[in-house]
């Protein structure tokens, strides 16, 4: 291993163990009430070792559900070319976005809680919501071809569609918590009456 590959993977390391109690802070106190010195403190660094990596806390909420969503939005358009239905396939991607979080579902809390109450927030939120909207374009774009959908509504107001319900759906499921019973009927039933506006 070279010096520069050993410097990179302590890097990597102080990142995550940044990040790690950065979130075990909010999943416990609420993002509000934690302070970048707490989260120093947590990770065993300094201060100014949290700003090299994030240029505020919010930053690291940003960059956590990037990698807590990383893989569900990898493989969102490619739900569109297997799934039986639009239902379906609408039922699927919502849902994984709910799924892969279920061990984290006291940050999700602190993260809604902080979404509805803040007021400087959505900017930090743009990294997010690009990807997460390169992902939505190509699962609608696929699904409409491949169903061959004729929607009265652009892909960019179907995708506004999607997360204002996701995000309804997202509330209830972390209040509701495990087995999501409620919550996995509630996806699937507001996803088939979303399927059924698409048209044919």
């Amino acid at each position: 291993m070279t010096e520069v590959g050993l410097r990179e993977r302590k890097k990597q390391a102080t990142r995550r163990r940044i990040t790690t109690e950065a979130v075990q802070l909010f999943s416990a106190r609420g993002i509000e009430a934690v302070t970048v010195d707490e989260i120093a403190a947590a990770a065993e660094v300094g201060k100014g070792t949290v700003y090299n990596y994030f240029a505020a806390k919010e930053d690291i909420i940003v960059s956590f559900l990037l990698d807590l969503d990383r893989a569900a939005l990898a493989a969102m358009p490619g739900i569109a070319d297997v799934a039986a239905s639009p239902a379906e396939a609408l039922d699927e991607a919502a849902w994984s976005l709910m799924a892969n979080k279920e061990a984290h579902r006291p940050f999700v809390r602190a993260f809604l809680g902080r979404l509805v109450s803040g007021e400087n927030f959505a900017h930090e939120l743009g990294a997010f919501q690009t990807v997460l909207d390169d992902a939505l374009t190509a699962f609608f774009q696929r699904l409409i071809a491949r169903f061959g959908l004729a929607p009265e509504h652009s892909i960019v107001e179907l995708i506004l569609s999607f997360k204002t319900q996701h995000l309804g759906l997202s509330t209830l499921w972390s209040l509701e918590g495990p087995p999501f019973a409620t919550t996995r009927m509630l996806t699937a039933w507001h996803m088939d009456m979303f399927a059924k506006g698409l048209g044919r």
